[in-house]
């Protein structure tokens, strides 16, 4: 079951509305500009980077260390270190391995699995771990809210606090446990646990974004109204008493409809990025994957669209926004013949990553949002 906690810190945000935002201005990654920064044939560098953008560092989850996090210059490519983290029950350990990491304005890492939290500092120094009674979570789950991890719950989000007990932010935020026998066993039970199993978070010093499926966190939407669209971002800001809602543009919540919603980042500018999911399953729908992602100004809803220059290319993945360039992930392809046929496979893993510039197809430009894109 799930049991309520108090409000020790209240959500709130002005809302701009419940349905997804047209195009503010629409942008296009051009690929024959920009630089190489890895290209490595033994490299398969799964989803779920981040970037410290103080250091100019890129956090992967590369096969060449399964139990660890490795960390290249976006500068010059170049190793710089890896992190282990070994599946385990020791201090420094996580028991079913890495799920998602997150980068603190200080350079701190965050790397979780599905409960536990680890913390290292800005050369890797590991600082301690945090295990919230919560449920599993998977890719994108964790952020750095105000210096403390931060993790969605049902409605809201938990912070872990300095001395007592974990903070939760939300006006009606629910904590659903850890353990199983708590929960209650319905269908209705176990869709709000996927949810929030699912759902992915991004802190600003003030504020956590999240976004589920069926909507999001703070909208009430039945499952039964058909294909699961994350729409928007429930925000919730630190000492008010208000929530509200931030739109996915409606091109991205397009591409997204079959996924469980983009990926958050930031730009080191206040702004959110959101990072589109490639999957097979997303050619020939609307939008045909053409969508990469968004840069959204979380104040005044102010954004903008990143396009591929055609539709379905599942090839390319966008890990981020880097110095007003995309930093692009080449899943490995491969080309073989079968019974006489060409038969090409796109691999789920890259083993190449490019800065490409951004080029403006139309609309005007976002105060302070990519200043240098023209």
């Amino acid at each position: 079951m799930t049991r309520s906690a108090p409000p020790l810190l209240i959500a709130a945000c002005w809302a701009i509305g419940g349905s997804s935002a047209s195009a503010q201005q629409v942008l296009e990654i051009d690929y024959e500009s920009g630089r190489t920064i890895i290209d490595d044939p033994w490299r398969a560098i799964a989803g779920g980077s981040v970037i410290d953008h103080g250091a100019g560092v890129l956090y992967v989850l590369d096969a060449e260390e399964p139990e660890g996090v490795m960390a290249f210059s976006l500068e010059t490519g170049e190793w710089i270190r890896t992190i282990m983290t070994p599946t385990g029950d020791g201090p420094q350990e996580l028991p079913e391995g890495v799920e998602s990491m997150s980068v603190a304005s200080d350079g701190r890492l965050y790397v979780s699995g599905l409960l536990r939290i680890l913390e290292f500092g800005p050369q890797g120094n590991y600082l301690g771990h945090w295990t919230p009674n919560l449920a599993p979570r998977l890719e994108g789950a964790v952020c750095d809210f105000g210096g403390r991890p931060a993790v969605p719950t049902r409605n809201g989000v938990v912070r872990r606090s300095e001395d007592g007990p974990d903070e939760a932010i939300g006006e009606n935020v629910e904590l659903l446990s850890g353990d199983p026998d708590d929960w209650e066993k319905t269908d209705e039970s176990f869709d709000e646990f996927w949810r929030v199993q699912s759902a992915r978070i991004l802190c600003t010093p003030n504020a956590a974004y999240v976004v589920t499926q069926y909507g999001g966190v703070s909208t009430y939407r039945e499952v039964s109204e058909g294909v699961a669209r994350p729409d928007s971002l429930a925000d919730f800001y630190y000492r008010s008493n208000r929530e509200g809602r931030l739109p996915i543009p409606a091109g991205l919540a397009a591409d997204q409809a079959l996924t469980v919603g983009p990926l958050l980042e930031s730009d080191n500018r206040g702004n959110l990025v959101l990072l589109g999911i490639s999957l097979v399953t997303l050619v020939g729908q609307e939008g045909g994957f053409w969508n990469m992602g968004a840069v959204i100004d979380p104040v005044n809803g102010c954004h903008a669209v990143i396009r591929n220059p055609e539709r379905n290319m599942l090839q390319p993945r966008l890990m981020g926004i880097y110095q007003d360039s995309a930093v692009v992930g080449y899943r490995y392809r491969e080309e073989t013949t079968e019974n006489g046929r060409r038969v090409i496979t796109n691999h789920s893993y890259a083993n190449k990553v490019a800065l490409h510039l951004l080029r403006r197809l139309s609309g005007e430009p976002c105060a302070g949002m990519l200043p240098s894109v023209s």
